[in-house]
């Protein structure tokens, strides 16, 4: 017997947004310096360093170990490294349990971490809550491509 639809959608299960996340489109890689200002498509995954301003159409994560100075806008932005900066992204900010933040946050959605350190204001323009949640998958890193 199949269930109405209407409560087939409450049986599935929540996942979290970086679960969708399977390729990387673009990397830097750990080690390597970047400066300048970092603007495209797709999705990025930042494992070194970054000194400079960032404007993404889609996602951009920041590994464990991996550090991001200037100003970055992304759809939706994951940090696990350090950032100093002020972050916008238009659908969700997601701090991990290693992040070290610094500068102001404006999403409407936001995830902070249990372990996570964060210094500045908070924007939400829905006035949403912030989420604040304990890491059990590991220690947040962004899931790297096959």
């Amino acid at each position: 017997m199949r269930l109405p639809k209407f409560l087939e959608s409450r049986r599935q299960k929540r996942r979290r947004s970086a679960d969708q996340l399977a390729v990387f489109s673009s990397q830097i890689g750990s080690g390597l310096l970047f400066q300048g200002e970092l603007r495209g498509a797709g999705n990025y995954l930042v494992q070194g360093e970054v000194v400079g301003n960032g404007e993404v159409e889609g996602v951009l994560a920041i590994g464990a170990g991996a550090c991001w100075k200037g100003k970055l806008t992304a759809d939706y932005i994951q940090i696990a490294g350090r950032f100093e900066g002020d972050i916008v992204a238009r659908s969700k900010v997601e701090l991990g349990p290693t992040a070290v933040v610094t500068g102001d946050l404006s999403a409407p959605l936001i995830a902070i971490a249990e372990g996570a350190v964060y210094q500045g204001n908070i924007n939400r323009p829905r006035k949403t809550q912030v989420t604040r949640y304990r890491e059990r998958r590991g220690l947040g890193e962004p899931k790297t491509p096959a």
